[in-house]
């Protein structure tokens, strides 16, 4: 009776490391989150709303990307934003790309 305890055991464990659980990178740029970035708007705000940006451009340093990539229904979504920044730290740019509405 312990050997078979032991052996669903061990047969349960094995069928947990083959269950797929997608990867979810970059921030998590939601419609409502999205919605509220507009040209204008301090960094400070911006990083309010989404976060710390993925990428900081190191030849471009007022330029910051926001980008998101997951898996749904078997299909990859990408998206981000490219921000773009003055010396006064607003946004003077603000690129919303792979999301339903067109590029602003």
């Amino acid at each position: 009776m312990r050997n078979i305890l032991i052996a669903l055991s061990l047969f349960s464990l094995l069928l947990a490391g083959c269950v797929y659980e997608p990867i979810h990178q970059g921030n998590r740029l939601t419609a409502d989150k999205v919605s509220k970035i507009d040209k204008g708007m301090t960094k400070f705000r911006v990083e309010q709303i989404l976060g710390s940006p993925s990428v900081d451009s190191v030849t471009h340093p007022n330029r910051v990307t926001y980008y998101e990539a997951f898996e749904e229904d078997g299909d990859l979504i990408q998206r981000r934003i490219e921000i773009t920044y003055d010396d006064a730290l607003r946004a003077t740019s603000v690129k919303k790309i792979g999301f339903n509405k067109p590029e602003e």
